[in-house]
C-alpha cells in the first residue's frame, strides 16, 4: 500500500499527555501515534499530515440553522460519493470560511426584498473592499443564520463548502530511536468568533476530541527533503525552535542519539513562562548534563523585558559565529511572520560584528548558507 494525500492511513493515538503545567496560558500536548503494522515510513524533518473532523458542536449548529435532518444524504461534490450531511460537515467541509459564490446561491434563491438588495450590494464589482470585509468577519454558520428564511436547497448549499485540507505537525520523534511510534507536539489552538470560543480544527480533534486507541485518525506522510540531518554526523548543528517549533530537533536529538553521531548540538529553545511552559524539560537536561547539548533558554514572560531566541542568540554572538566556521548547520522551526525574521535579521548582524563585514557581505554571507544548504527553515 502507497501512502499518500489521496491515499491515507488510518492511525490511532497511543498516548496523549499535556506538556504545559498550571498556570500556563496555552494548552499544549505531546501525542504518541501507534504505527506499528502500517506500511508508514519517515524520517527525522518530515511532517504528518493530518486529516481532522470538525467541532461536532459546530456541526450541529450548522445542521440546525439550515433546518435539515442530519441523516440527509449529500453528494460530496469532490468525490462524488453519497453520504450523510453529518458526516459531510464533519470529515468533508471547510466549516470556517466563505466564498462570494455562498453570497451568489443565497441572492439567487432569497426573496425578501431588504435581504437580497443586501447581498446585490455585496456582489457588485465596485464594492470588492466591502466583500472582501465582510467575507474575512463572517463564516458559513453566520451567513445560514443571517439568512435562515432562503430556501437554499441543501445539495447546492453544500457544494458551497470548500474542501477540509490535511494538517500539518512536524515530527518530534525519530524512527531509529522509536520505530513502533510517531510523537508530536501539539498546541491547542483557540480563538473567539461572534462572542463564542472556538477551537482550531485539527488541534481541537488531536488533543480532545479523538479518543485514545479508538478513533481513526486518516494521516500521511509529508517528505520535506530539505529539513533534515547533515549526512556527516560529525558537523555540528544550531537549532532555533521555539514553542512547539522544537519538536522536529526532539527527533533530531533521538537520531543523533541513536546513530552515535558525534556532532555537537545547540539548542535555543523558547516559550512565555519557565515554570508552565519549558517543554521536554527532563530530556533537554539529561542530554545537557550528559554534554550532549549545548541548551539555551528564552521564557519571555518570565521578566519585565520580553527575552526571545534571538537575544539569546546575540549574547552567545561569538559562540555561534565559531560554530558556523567550524561548518555547523543552522535549523530555524517555527512562526514565520515574526520570530524566523527577526531569528534572520540577528544571524545578518552577528555576521556582521563577528566577521567584522559590511552590512550587505552580513546579508550575502547568510545568503551563501542557504545556497550551501546549510541554513535550513521550516516556518509556517
Amino acid at each position: 500500500m502507497i501512502i499518500s494525500k489521496s491515499n491515507p492511513v488510518s492511525l490511532q493515538i497511543q498516548d496523549r499527555l499535556l506538556l504545559t503545567q498550571s498556570g500556563s496560558t496555552k494548552h499544549t500536548y505531546h501525542l504518541s501515534l501507534d504505527i506499528r503494522n502500517t506500511p508508514i515510513t519517515f524520517k527525522v524533518g518530515d511532517s504528518i499530515g493530518i486529516y481532522a473532523q470538525n467541532d461536532p458542536v459546530l456541526v450541529q449548529h450548522l445542521i440546525s440553522a439550515m433546518r435539515a435532518d442530519k441523516d440527509a444524504p449529500i453528494i460530496d461534490p469532490r468525490s462524488g460519493a453519497e453520504m450523510s450531511l453529518w458526516d459531510f460537515l464533519s470529515r468533508k467541509a471547510n466549516l470556517s470560511r466563505i466564498t462570494s459564490s455562498f453570497l451568489k446561491l443565497f441572492y439567487a434563491y432569497e426573496t425578501a426584498h431588504d435581504k437580497k438588495n443586501e447581498l446585490h450590494r455585496l456582489l457588485q464589482t465596485e464594492n470588492k473592499p466591502l466583500l472582501s470585509q465582510f467575507l474575512s468577519t463572517h463564516d458559513p454558520l453566520d451567513l445560514i443564520k443571517e439568512y435562515q428564511g432562503t430556501q437554499t436547497p441543501l445539495q447546492e448549499l453544500c457544494a458551497q463548502f470548500g474542501p477540509l485540507l490535511p494538517r500539518f505537525y512536524s515530527i518530534a520523534s525519530s524512527p531509529k530511536a522509536h520505530p513502533d511510534r510517531l510523537d508530536l507536539t501539539v498546541a491547542l489552538s483557540t480563538f473567539t468568533h461572534s462572542g463564542e470560543q472556538r477551537f482550531g480544527v485539527a488541534s481541537h480533534f488531536l488533543c480532545h476530541l479523538a479518543t485514545p486507541r479508538q478513533t481513526p485518525i486518516p494521516s500521511y506522510i509529508q517528505s520535506t527533503p530539505h529539513f533534515t540531518l547533515p549526512e556527516d554526523g560529525s558537523t555540528p548543528i544550531i537549532m532555533v525552535g521555539p514553542g512547539t517549533g522544537v519538536a522536529p530537533y526532539r527527533a533530531f536529538l533521538q537520531e543523533r542519539l541513536a546513530t552515535h553521531a558525534t556532532g555537537k548540538n545547540w539548542l535555543f529553545f523558547g516559550e512565555r513562562n519557565r515554570e508552565s511552559d519549558y517543554f521536554y524539560k527532563e530530556y533537554w537536561e539529561e542530554l545537557v548534563r550528559t554534554n550532549k547539548l549545548e541548551l539555551d533558554l528564552a521564557f519571555s514572560r518570565d521578566q519585565k523585558e520580553k527575552i526571545y531566541v534571538q537575544h539569546r542568540m546575540q549574547a552567545k554572538a561569538k559562540q555561534l559565529w565559531d560554530w558556523l566556521q567550524e561548518g555547523a548547520y543552522f535549523y530555524v522551526c517555527g512562526d514565520a511572520h515574526h520570530m524566523a525574521k527577526a531569528v534572520e535579521a540577528t544571524l545578518v548582524q552577528i555576521a556582521e560584528a563577528q566577521g567584522q563585514m559590511s552590512e550587505e557581505a552580513a546579508r550575502a554571507y547568510v545568503k551563501s548558507l542557504r545556497t550551501e544548504k546549510r541554513y535550513l527553515a521550516d516556518v509556517y
